[in-house]
């Protein structure tokens, strides 16, 4: 096991970088490995009948996003957007964003995994699930 030592105000500049890059609309950051990861922007509501998670991902085919819910009750989301290969002349200026990204979320008891819907629509995923019935109480006849 590597232990390293962190300077005392690592965590605070480290909220600094990621509030900068926040403001300027530079919300990537980089992995251990240097590839950069994109932190989109999440909504998650709770209805009555069920769980609404909106997550942003603009430039984003359907083939470039997995979800799957893993058996320890969390709801994974991954995708990848490439860059696109060279073109012809350069590059002027460039804001767009690629990158990984891999989400995940501890889902609540109440979740019921079979129920859950996703679509993908003008970069806007949205996952619907839905909740298990509540058990009601039920009066038992004796014989």
């Amino acid at each position: 096991m590597l232990i390293t030592r962190k300077s005392p105000f690592h965590a605070e500049l480290s909220w600094l970088q990621d509030e900068m890059n926040r403001v300027f609309g530079l919300e990537t950051r980089a992995n251990q490995s240097g590839q950069q990861t994109l932190e989109p922007n999440v909504s998650i509501w709770e209805q009555d009948s069920g769980f609404v998670l909106e997550m942003e991902l603009p430039g984003f085919a359907q083939e470039d996003v997995a979800i799957e819910i893993l058996p320890t009750g969390v709801l994974s989301v991954e995708g990848e957007r490439s860059a696109p290969e060279s073109r012809d002349g350069s590059l002027v200026s460039g804001y767009q964003r690629y990158g990984k990204i891999k989400k995940e979320y501890k889902l609540p008891t109440t979740v019921d995994s079979d129920t859950v819907d996703a679509k993908l629509i003008n970069g806007l995923l949205t996952i619907t699930l839905g909740k298990k019935v509540k058990a009601k109480a039920r009066k038992i006849d004796l014989a």
